[in-house]
């Protein structure tokens, strides 16, 4: 699974928001591989992106937004769609995106959260060798005629017959009620669970698949034991924040450790807070290394030492977030390429520099600074 570009429209705090994933020409050197659709070496995407930005700029929301949207794919179910717009007015989305074959697919559809009713339209463009995406879509035909365009006849099963499934794994900075282990083998999770908590406590090398309780991993720390039961993390109040946040990170890492098949879309949510630096930057070098043909990562974070990585600056995003006329918030998105054209521009300079205009605006705290008076 693949996405080329998304438009927003009044959906979660969006207004008029776009964000696309090609870019123009290959990188020489990259440290990551196969930054093109499998087969079609011109049609090039993002394959692992850096998001980046202030806190509120859209990074968690983004992500939920994708979410809702790939559920709609995959179930045909409008409800989805439903959460994500605001009573009182409709919101649309566009999305390009690639699941199955050299096929590129857009869809648009109008939200309408009074009526729950959804408008739907659909184009699509085969992916003919030497085509990049900009071509590919010089080529779009409408197909809406697919399916109902108000989609009040159109099934779940046709959708899913027509885009096929699609894979996808999120993950959040919050344990979930239920850790997601679908899709994931016990005896690479078993391993990656030893790696990631040994590396952020040392006191917890002692993991094992308990042979009494049904999908369950044992935790042990000299006469503490923290169990994973069917997704559920007991006795969280044994493990530090960090640790805690180490083991939904060992279950997204696993995950794509596991033999499975290709085209999965993977959206990792500032799941590093409580852990170190070093470590963050080790385990996102790991995802990378191990992303499959046709897949995709976004990895949204706060940590800055994240610029010094070795990989092209058109895998660095940043949000921006202004308040316009009106009142109305904006946000938009700019790449590091977008500014930083030679190779000897730093990543790490233009930030601290806030060249993307990223940074949040702290003028309010001097308000706060000695000397100054109150107001009762």
């Amino acid at each position: 699974m693949v996405i080329m570009n998304l438009e927003l429209e009044n959906i979660l705090g969006f207004p008029n928001f776009k964000m696309n994933f090609s870019y123009p020409k290959k990188i020489v050197n990259s440290i990551i591989e196969g930054e093109h659709l499998a087969g079609r070496p011109n049609f090039r995407y993002k394959k692992a992106i850096v998001l980046m930005g202030a806190n509120a700029a859209g990074k968690t929301s983004i992500g939920k937004i994708l979410m809702k949207i790939f559920s709609f794919i995959n179930s045909g179910n409008p409800n989805f769609l439903f959460e994500i717009v605001s009573k009182g007015s409709a919101g649309s989305f566009s999305i390009d995106f690639i699941n199955e074959g050299f096929v590129l697919h857009r869809l648009v559809v109008r939200i309408y959260p009074n009526t729950s009713e959804i408008n739907m339209r659909y184009f699509y463009s085969l992916i003919l060798d030497g085509d990049s995406y900009e071509k590919s879509v010089s080529r779009f035909q409408d197909c809406t005629y697919f399916f109902n365009p108000d989609f009040t006849t159109t099934t779940p099963k046709e959708m899913r017959d027509h885009f096929g499934k699609i894979n996808f794994r999120f993950a959040y900075p919050e344990i979930e009620s239920s850790l997601n282990a679908k899709g994931i083998n016990k005896y690479v999770l078993l391993r990656t669970l030893k790696a990631v908590l040994g590396t952020l406590d040392p006191t917890l090398t002692n993991v094992s698949i308990s042979s009494d309780l049904q999908d369950s991993f044992i935790i042990r720390r000299k006469n503490d034991e923290i169990i994973i039961q069917n997704g559920k993390l007991l006795n969280r109040e044994l493990l530090s924040s960090g640790t805690i946040e180490g083991i939904d990170v060992a279950f997204f890492l696993a995950s794509m450790l596991s033999p499975k098949e290709n085209n999965v879309f993977y959206y990792c949510d500032e799941h590093f807070s409580y852990i170190q630096s070093d470590i963050e930057k080790r385990i996102f070098g790991l995802m990378i290394e191990h992303l499959k043909e046709n897949e995709q990562l976004i990895f949204t974070t706060h940590n800055t030492d994240m610029l010094d990585l070795n990989i092209p600056k058109h895998a660095f995003a940043f949000l921006r977030k202004k308040i316009t006329e009106g009142e109305c918030e904006e946000v938009t998105v700019i790449y590091a390429s977008d500014i930083l054209k030679r190779n000897t521009d730093s990543v790490r300079h233009a930030v601290e520099n806030d060249v993307f205009s990223s940074l949040p605006d702290d003028s309010l705290l001097d308000t706060l600074e000695s000397g100054g008076p109150y107001e009762e």
